[in-house]
């Protein structure tokens, strides 16, 4: 029987916030591929900004993953190499763990006297008891959790029975990598994203988990096509693969991303304007289309180049 883990311990908030992107991408799983098979990028989603003091680089990271992401292109590597800052969304060795069971609580549960099933229409109502029923979950266990944490375990669960790992995620991969006198720094903290998700409204939350059931079965088609793209460096089918595949509501979308870029700019402008060269690592979603990062950037008079699979 399959399981479904609810996030009220505090050693599944990194898991939570690995796949935090993904919802964009109507949920995840593995690319039926070997290492061998899949197309190493020709041009990495890997971008340069400089400015007259300082290099910044961009690159685009699947927050989960398996085998078949690495080596990755020696341009990415001798970018991080040379770089004395790391940043990422969230570094996990900074967390308090005991916090996060406390804002698990304050954010995506719901009190005594209260639960799930007083904040569901009867057609999203239906359509999880019987997807819990086809997948073998038991539905009294989602009770206390409001629909967006619920929205986020079924993308969790399309992971774990396909096998994608976020311990083989981009972000883990230089966050293991990272020795001083390298330092990490944080665009963002569990507490904000957490705030951000539980921002939404019932009807918002409603329409995404309405959507992560609905797309649950094509989730690994949906992988698949996001995953070969990302591995061609196909600028273009990336763009085309998150607008095909979004999910949710708009405005939600428009505060998962949209917002949160240009928040995550003005913080990477700092980095332009000082002196140290950075290594930054968000997920590809954050960096690409009219309101990404690297337009954000542009937009603001900084020259943004895409770097090609070589050395940068």
């Amino acid at each position: 029987m399959a399981s479904i883990a609810i996030p009220g311990s505090a050693t599944r908030w990194f898991r939570l916030s690995t796949i935090f992107v993904l919802l964009t991408f109507a949920g995840a799983c593995q690319a039926q591929q070997t290492a061998q098979e899949q197309a190493k990028p020709q041009r990495p989603l890997l971008w340069k900004a400089s400015s007259s003091t300082a290099t910044v680089y961009l690159f685009g990271s699947i927050h989960v993953g398996d085998a078949g992401l690495y080596p990755l292109p020696a341009s990415v590597e001798s970018a991080f190499a040379a770089s004395k800052v790391l940043v990422v969304e969230i570094d996990p060795k900074q967390v308090d763990q005991s916090k996060i069971t406390e804002l698990v609580g304050k954010y995506g549960m719901y009190g005594a006297g209260d639960g799930l099933s007083k904040h569901m229409n009867k057609e999203t109502a239906d359509a999880l008891a019987a997807f819990c029923a086809k997948n073998g979950l038991p539905r009294d266990r989602l009770e206390q959790s409001k629909p967006w944490v619920v929205a986020l375990n079924l993308v969790n669960l399309s992971l774990q029975q396909a096998g994608q790992d976020p311990k083989l995620g981009i972000d883990k991969h230089f966050l293991d990598k990272s020795k001083p006198p390298q330092r990490i720094a944080a665009l963002e903290t569990p507490d904000f994203q957490m705030s951000v998700l539980s921002s939404a409204t019932e009807e918002e939350q409603q329409e995404l988990l309405a959507d992560e059931i609905k797309h649950f079965d094509r989730a690994k088609e949906f992988l698949q096509k996001i995953q070969d793209a990302y591995l061609a460096g196909d600028l273009d089918a990336v763009l085309k693969q998150m607008h095909e595949q979004a999910t949710g509501p708009k405005s939600l979308h428009k505060r998962l991303f949209d917002d949160r870029n240009v928040t995550m700019t003005a913080s990477l402008e700092e980095y332009l304007k000082g002196k140290e060269p950075c290594f930054v690592v968000v997920g590809a979603a954050h960096l690409v289309g009219d309101n990404g990062i690297v337009k954000l950037l542009q937009g603001k008079g900084y020259r943004v180049e895409q770097v090609g699979a070589g050395a940068p």
